[in-house]
């Protein structure tokens, strides 16, 4: 052993051994540094300058999980705000603005919060976002893509003791074993839709062979791609905002008002009392065909809110660009979109009116005749010919000769009526205890005559004037339904799967035996993992030559 001296220490269970080495001399030196290998140079790398370190700076915070969570939950603040606040163009908002105390009017206006989705730091919050969204998306996707393209196949027994799931045991006829787990672990792991769509992403085995050692590894991979649905969710995200973006730089809102037999193809958008109205266009026409109130007791004179329990506003949309007519029907909770507008039953006139009125024909003297129901399309009555409502005064006045309204509370009704045809001319029906004021108005009374029959008003069904209409223009509606439709795929995909792995790693061991080491990972869900792991370690005992002592054995933990 040359000059070396060698201390021996044994102990039962180790030996060891410390050697004193003999001296170097200079020349011995000077020989190992010549045949030593140099280290050959590092390349020289330019130092940054201070706008690109700042840059990298920069980017590396708006790229931050932290920063986008952060900004997230200001937009989510943000969003709840611009719902709780009533904000400019809505129903309702002069109402609301009335009521603000002026220092609440003057803070919510320097903040834009009477405006939200339509400032520049709401726009500029989304951009952000978005911004940090694209950003982590590209720090993060290549090490996603790698579980993707480059699957773990060369394994140790150091990897195998990290795994949350393991179990090992001795083999002697290998083959039998092997097949047998893959059998069952296909079983367990490969997905049903493998069979349609036969990809590696979707379930692969792979199996390879250390020549070194002897060792073989077999990897079972089931789901790999789900490593990529949180990149589904960021671009379902990013559509939505983008959608967002659009409506909130293009869109616009306001109010209509919708009278039966009136069209409109315009709407109106109220801000602060010192603001202009602004008025919008729509390449459409709204023509009322219709307006309806579910009444909890109709014998009630009464239309406000708490006796209704729903308004109808049918409305026929004539589209000459597109030569088309489409019957709309808007009521509470059931709005209705077409061409990026949307409209919903917003308020009511509190002016009384009638939707249809019931009339008879009484012979003169009678307390009887005929009776009809005539609404806003044409009734044929006989000897009379085709009647429509043309008009309801609920509290008739006469002034001048002509008749108007003191209120619109239902107190002395009176219903107008168009007779059609080649005589067209109007006709008045008053109820029977108006009939009396007929004598102070004889120009009435031949209105109110068919021959020797009189028209009497014996009901009606109550209605508003008019219903008020929310419209909403929002050219970047469609991509947000579009983001929040991949955004729920995204999310189910995320959740209800996993992507799992088994590892079969089989090494020879000094006595001549096989030690075969099972190992599972999965990224979600472990309980139905584990139940899955289980089942593939049953089918070792009836394969298996022989398993570990319970000391040595490692079995599936959680």
């Amino acid at each position: 052993m040359g000059d070396a001296t060698f201390i021996r220490l044994i102990t039962p269970s180790m030996a060891l051994s410390v050697e004193t080495p003999s001296p170097v001399t200079d020349t011995d030196t000077l020989q190992a540094n010549q045949s030593a290998p140099q280290p050959s140079p590092k390349p020289f790398k330019p130092r940054k300058s201070q706008a690109e370190r700042m840059l990298d700076a920069t980017l590396r915070f708006l790229s931050s999980v932290k920063v986008g969570v952060f900004l997230l939950a200001v937009l989510i603040v943000a969003s709840v705000l611009g719902t709780v606040i009533i904000q400019k163009g809505t129903s309702g908002f002069t109402e609301y603005y009335a009521s603000l105390l002026p220092a609440e009017r003057e803070l919510y206006e320097f903040l834009g919060l009477l405006d939200i989705y339509h400032t520049r730091w709401f726009n500029l919050l989304l951009l952000t976002v978005s911004l940090n969204i694209v950003l982590a998306s590209i720090d993060y996707f290549p090490a996603a893509w790698r579980y993707v393209r480059k699957p773990i196949v060369k394994v140790n027994q150091a990897f195998i003791n990290r795994q949350p799931f393991r179990h090992v045991a001795h083999v002697t006829d290998a083959a039998t074993v092997i097949q047998t787990l893959k059998a069952r672990a296909e079983q367990e792991l490969r997905p049903l839709i493998h069979r349609w769509l036969p990809i590696s992403a979707v379930y692969r085995v792979v199996e390879t062979v250390n020549p070194r050692d002897g060792s073989t590894t077999i990897l079972m991979e089931a789901q790999a791609w789900n490593r990529l649905t949180a990149y589904a969710v960021h671009a379902a995200l990013l559509t939505i905002f983008g959608g967002a973006l659009v409506g909130g730089l293009f869109g616009h809102k306001g109010t209509v008002r919708m009278v039966p037999g009136q069209a409109a193809n315009t709407f109106v958008s109220f801000g602060a009392p010192d603001e202009p109205v602004r008025e919008f266009a729509m390449p459409f026409t709204l023509v009322c065909t219709d307006i309806e109130q579910n009444l909890l007791d109709p014998r009630k004179p009464d239309l406000s809110a708490p006796n209704t329990l729903d308004w109808h506003t049918r409305v026929l949309i004539k589209d000459e660009q597109r030569g088309v007519e489409i019957p709309a029907h808007i009521h509470l909770n059931h709005p209705f979109d077409y061409r990026g507008y949307r409209f919903f039953q917003a308020s009511f006139d509190n002016f009384g009116s009638a939707r249809t009125v019931n009339i008879e024909l009484r012979p003169a003297g009678s307390q009887t005749g005929t009776a009809y129901v005539i609404g806003r399309e044409p009734t044929d009555i006989p000897g009379l010919g085709r009647v429509r409502l043309a008009d309801f005064i609920p509290d008739v006045t006469f002034q001048g000769g002509r008749l108007g309204s003191a209120s619109g509370e239902y107190r002395r009704p009176v219903a107008i009526l168009d007779v059609l045809g080649d005589n067209p001319r109007q006709l008045y029906a008053f109820p029977p205890e108006g009939l009396a004021t007929l004598g102070n108005a004889p120009f009435l009374r031949a209105k109110t005559e068919v021959g020797d029959l009189r028209l009497v008003l014996t009901d009606f069904e109550k209605v508003s004037s008019g219903h008020i209409l929310q419209v909403q223009y929002d050219p970047g509606v469609t991509t947000v339904y579009l983001g929040s439709a991949m955004l729920i795929v995204a999310l189910w995909l995320v959740f209800f799967f996993a992507h799992q792995r088994l590892w079969l790693y089989l090494e020879p061991l000094p006595d001549g035996t096989l030690r075969l080491s099972l190992a599972g990972h999965t990224n979600r869900n472990r309980p139905a993992f584990e139940k899955r792991f289980q089942s593939i370690v049953a089918a070792l005992p009836s394969a298996a030559g022989s398993a570990l002592p319970p000391d040595r054995q490692m079995s599936a933990t959680n």
